[in-house]
């Protein structure tokens, strides 16, 4: 097993700092209570692409609970919930660990992502309002396709933020020149 050096724990601890600014409600939009706009999740995606998935799935966690205390939404933390963002810290790095040295970034970027946001975003996310009664009164398919459309946005944005910022993640990680 690979050590983990102080400037990778630094930059998890970074990346999640920054999923927690991202979580709070300036940059937060709902647009019902079970729909909402976030940016949390590209850090996140960023840690665990970079840094691998055990990093990734820490740095969730962390980011998600500390957000969970830090923010006013007035939720309070759910395991259900926290057990989701440790998808979302260990699906994307462990799948492009497999898929990256064989495809071209993009590719291995979105087949990072897009499974991680279907399994994690739409279909346990959704499951978990329904059994929490979030869901407004909706059934589960009917909470599940109101999510659909905002989820398929959002993974197309996900996929062009991680694309445009990892390359600068790894360069600072690997400690290259900032020329």
């Amino acid at each position: 097993m690979r050590r983990i050096t102080t400037r990778q724990l630094t930059f998890a601890a970074l990346f999640a700092a920054l999923a927690v600014l991202l979580s709070v409600h300036p940059f937060t939009f709902y647009i019902v209570p079970s729909v909402r706009i976030t940016f949390r999740e590209v850090p996140i995606y960023l840690c665990s692409i970079t840094l691998g998935p055990v990093l990734g799935g820490l740095c969730s966690f962390i980011a998600d609970t500390a957000g969970t205390f830090i923010s006013n939404s007035g939720n309070a933390w759910n395991p259900l919930f926290a057990l989701n963002a440790v998808l979302i810290g260990v699906l994307p790095g462990l799948i492009y660990r497999f898929v990256e040295p064989h495809m071209k970034r993009i590719f291995s970027t979105s087949l990072a992502i897009v499974p991680t946001n279907l399994i994690v975003s739409l279909f346990l996310a959704s499951l978990w309002l329904h059994v929490l009664r979030f869901d407004g009164g909706l059934s589960y398919w009917a909470l599940l396709l109101s999510r659909l459309p905002l989820i398929a946005v959002m993974t197309v944005v996900h996929i062009i933020l991680v694309m445009l910022l990892a390359p600068l993640a790894k360069r600072g990680i690997e400690g290259g020149d900032s020329k």
